[in-house]
């Protein structure tokens, strides 16, 4: 019985798509990483915590200022209010960026569960900041009370 060329190009890419099918259905080594998911989610969760905190932190942040910098006595005293209301505007200016962050990594953390990897923080301020409360689970961050106003242990 002869076949036509029609019929058997039919056959052959039908056999090709039933061997790539079983190629993918094949188990393989899990490649998932989803730190960058946990970390979208660890700020998107704990940023509204950071702005709630805001005034507290400020005024820790306030006090650190007053006692540790060596300027005159004058001009502290006709900076703290002054201060104050910069330093409690970036903290929640701060704290919408980490919600920000997080709404713009949540997307892109759910392609890395695909693939190898993970991209860095696009907010990196929250994880090197100083906090009220401060530990990594794993690969999820948590961190809230966060100083966006000092980068250090102060």
């Amino acid at each position: 019985m002869i076949r036509s060329a029609r019929e058997i190009v039919v056959r052959a890419v039908l056999i090709g798509a039933a061997l790539a099918a079983l190629a993918a259905a094949l188990p393989r080594e899990a490649r998932a990483d989803a730190s960058q998911l946990c970390r979208a989610g660890s700020n998107l969760i704990l940023a509204p915590f950071d702005a709630a905190l805001g005034v507290f932190i400020a005024g820790k942040d306030e006090y650190y200022g007053i006692r540790e910098i060596d300027d005159p006595a004058i001009i502290k005293a006709i900076g703290i209010i002054p201060g104050y209301v910069l330093l409690s505007g970036m903290q929640l200016g701060g704290s919408m960026m980490r919600e920000i962050s997080a709404f713009m990594e949540l997307p892109i953390g759910m392609v890395t569960l695909f693939r190898d990897g993970a991209q860095p923080p696009l907010f990196r301020s929250q994880e090197d900041a100083w906090a009220l409360f401060s530990d990594d689970y794993g690969k999820c961050p948590v961190h809230f009370g966060v100083s966006y106003n000092t980068i250090n242990d102060g």
